[in-house]
């Protein structure tokens, strides 16, 4: 078995980290709330969210297959016990959240025309805030909030793994 994961999945792994970074502070401090009336500058700053929240999660389901395969040539941190089910159970969920994230901005783009309008310039007048759109925002929201938590726990993990075990975890993931 192996101590590291190979070169492309780490490549993968440290790209996406960054890709999602940028997704949540350029959404924290560049997106308006979607309202009813909108103006075409305001959907305007979806559009660059939009291109690369669907590159986010076409890398978040090529990940999740891809790890399901890495995982199995790499030695796991821990053997047994609450420690490595509660790491288990937070990659999967973090993979899991990470494509209710994706699918649910979608749907709310593609409910509320903002793709069309953003991406594909069509007129403002295609823009309408559904019930649906606002359901799917809602959900993308949510589970927003729960993927940071989900990060959050993830980088106490290895923190925690490193001052229980004086080992470090991100050597895994080293380049």
């Amino acid at each position: 078995m192996n101590s590291k994961y190979s070169k492309k999945f780490v490549v993968l792994h440290w790209v996406h980290g960054v890709i999602i970074a940028f997704l949540l502070i350029g959404a924290s401090l560049k997106l308006p709330d979607l309202e009813i009336k909108m103006s075409l500058e305001q959907l305007s700053q979806f559009k660059m969210h939009i291109i690369v929240g669907v590159m986010a999660t076409t890398i978040s389901v090529v990940r999740f297959f891809w790890a399901r395969k890495e995982k199995r040539k790499i030695e796991p941190l821990y053997n047994s016990g609450i420690k490595k089910v509660l790491a288990n159970a937070n990659h999967v969920l973090i993979y899991i959240v990470l494509i209710i994230v994706g699918i649910s901005g979608i749907l709310t783009a593609i409910n509320a025309n903002i793709g069309e309008v953003a991406i594909f310039g069509k007129d403002i007048s295609v823009y309408s805030l559904t019930e649906n759109a606002e359901l799917f925002g809602q959900i993308h929201e949510i589970s927003t909030t729960a993927l940071i938590v989900l990060i959050v726990m993830h980088i106490v993990g290895v923190i925690g793994y490193r001052i229980t075990t004086k080992k470090c975890a991100v050597a895994r993931m080293k380049f």
